[in-house]
């Protein structure tokens, strides 16, 4: 693929990206879902472009939601988690299988510790509102499962899109 289309797609993505994050801006109930989906975008450029445009993928398409709607939490989920971690997954699963759990282990409780305080210190809200520290552990422990099964959606559905699609957008591509 030549550069120029690379470049091209990769700004599509950027807007389609920005466009799923903007609705999940005014739809707050749809938010950690837009960021999934948009995630996807940012896997499709890692797989037919390659490295440097999946960073600039998510880092753009970032970068424009925060200006778009600086007050709003979507952006920093995005860039601190939903957006990056499709990057990261796939130099994580270069390595031994026995590390690929810790190393997400980790990484998912570094993010959720600097998400809440990114939040509270950007916003000024609390994202975790409780006054029981057993309740806080529980939505912790309910993010972490959150955060497997957003794992094991991004692994389905690279499976499905090389398994069955990628052929069909293969011809465009060229």
């Amino acid at each position: 693929m030549r550069q120029t289309k690379k470049i091209t797609l990769s700004a599509m993505l950027t807007a389609l990206g920005t466009v799923l994050m903007v609705l999940g801006a005014f739809i707050d109930v749809i938010d950690l879902s837009v960021c999934a989906l948009a995630s996807l975008l940012v896997v499709f450029v890692y797989i037919e472009i390659g490295s440097p445009f999946t960073w600039l993928v998510w880092l753009c398409t970032s970068l424009l939601t925060f200006l778009l709607f600086p007050g709003k939490a979507i952006w920093i989920e995005y860039f601190a988690i939903f957006g990056i971690y499709p990057i990261l997954k796939a130099y994580i699963e270069r390595l031994p299988r026995f590390l690929w759990f810790l190393l997400k282990f980790v990484y998912i409780g570094a993010m959720l510790l600097l998400l809440t305080f990114l939040v509270e210190l950007i916003i000024g809200v609390p994202l975790i509102v409780a006054d029981s520290i057993w309740i806080k552990v529980g939505i912790y422990v309910i993010m972490y499962v959150a955060f497997f099964a957003y794992d094991v959606f991004i692994t389905v559905c690279v499976r499905l899109y090389l398994e069955r699609l990628r052929h069909r957008f293969k011809k465009m591509l060229k």
